[in-house]
Formats: C-alpha cells, structure tokens, sequence
C-alpha cells in the first residue's frame, strides 16, 4: 500500500467517510480514490495535500526509508526545523485528547491505536493506523510503535525531532537500512551497515557524518524504521 494511499484512508476512516463521499468532495472518481489508497495507482503529492484539506488534516511527507536506503550521502536538502503537528481533530485540545475506545472497537477490524514512544519507551500518546491484513508495516499490530524522534543526530537523513518513527519488529538485519538500536547503553535510531558477519557499522549524520563500530552481538535492534512522517 502507498504511503499517502495509507494516510488518505486513515483520515477517511477516521471521520467515518465512504469512498464516495470523499471522492465527490474532491472531485476524482470513487474508483480511482479505492485505487490509490489499495495501492494500486499512485497519487501526486499535491492531490493527496488537496484530499487531506479537505477533511482538516496539513499534508505530511511519508518517506519509506526501507525502499529508499541508498547508503550516505555527501549532503541532505534542507527542509524547515519545525515539530510535528498531527491534527487529529478541529482543536488542540481535541487533538490531544485519548483515542476514543467506543470508536475503536466500532472499526477494529480496520484501526489500531499505535503507541507513541519516547527512547525510554514511555507511552506518550496513540494514533490510530489502518490494518492491512489485520497487520501494520507486515507485523502484528501490537508490536509496532511510533518513536518521536528526540533529537536531530539523523538530520542528514531528513530525520529531525519530532518527527514520528514507525518501527516494526525485524527480524532479519538488512544492510543500509535505518533501525532503532540499543547500545552502549543508548537508545538512537540510526543507519546500519552489515560489515560481516559478526560486525556493524552505525551511522548517523548531525553537523557531519559519523560512524561507530560495533559487535553485533553488543548491539540490541529495538525495531526497523518502516516510514518517517513528517510536516512539509
């Protein structure tokens, strides 16, 4: 499933909208609305920014860094140093409020509340996520979480803080790809290199890339980052 198709649908299910309904609002066909948020046909960011205004949401950028892991580069674009803002309802004060369990248990076959967490792996708040095949990014929906990233050691990966993490179990350790880790008695996410197999090489990228090696039974692998969602 397409990531802004995943975004478009949550809203929608979330505000209780039908396809049609939504698809009339935004001046598209009910088919080709079904289509993207399947995953099937791929929609421009700027029409996915319209379809999330109309139902009240800012757009948000969602970048799949399993997909698009490409090993370190020499210099990140820029983007504005600013914390996300999820707006789950028309108030502040409602967007901060607990997620309805009524309205959970209504679509349960369809939302799952996903726990925000801090590196100490406080529950700071929930989100609802739709489930694709009763699964979240292909793992068991109670095994995922949110991590609000808490600094900006990843900034040279457009990863800044504040932005959400969605990590998922891994079970098996894939080369440049980003994961949330365990070591030397710290919690960060960073990008990891398989050297060999007894060895692995984190990065991460704040003023400068750096690099720090490690035995790779000395590092625990918390999760892999599945997707960044962050405000544009």
């Amino acid at each position: 499933m397409s990531r802004l198709g995943d975004m478009i649908k949550a809203e929608r299910l979330r505000q209780g909208l039908s396809p049609k309904v939504l698809a009339k609002k935004g001046g598209i066909s009910e088919s080709y609305l079904v289509e993207v948020e399947s995953g099937k046909k791929i929609i421009a960011d700027k029409d996915a920014a319209r379809l999330l205004k109309l139902m009240g949401r800012s757009g948000g950028v969602l970048a799949d860094f399993e997909a698009q892991a490409d090993g370190m580069q020499a210099a990140a674009p820029a983007r504005p140093r600013q914390q996300l803002k999820i707006k789950e309802a028309q108030s502040e004060q409602e967007a901060s409020a607990p997620v309805n369990e009524s309205w959970l248990a209504a679509l349960s076959g369809a939302i799952q509340a996903v726990p925000i967490k801090n590196t100490a792996m406080h529950t700071l708040k929930t989100r609802p996520m739709p489930l694709e095949g009763g699964k979240i990014a292909g793992a068991a929906p109670d095994k995922v979480f949110f991590l609000e990233v808490p600094d900006d050691s990843m900034a040279g990966y457009r990863i800044r803080r504040g932005d959400l993490a969605l990590i998922a179990p891994a079970p098996n350790l894939k080369s440049d790809a980003y994961y949330l880790i365990e070591a030397a008695g710290k919690v960060a996410l960073r990008k990891i290199t398989v050297q060999d197999q007894n060895r692995v090489l984190a990065q991460w990228y704040d003023f400068e890339p750096k690099t720090e090696l490690f035995k790779a039974d000395d590092v625990k692998f918390i999760g892999q980052v599945k997707k960044i969602e962050f405000e544009v």
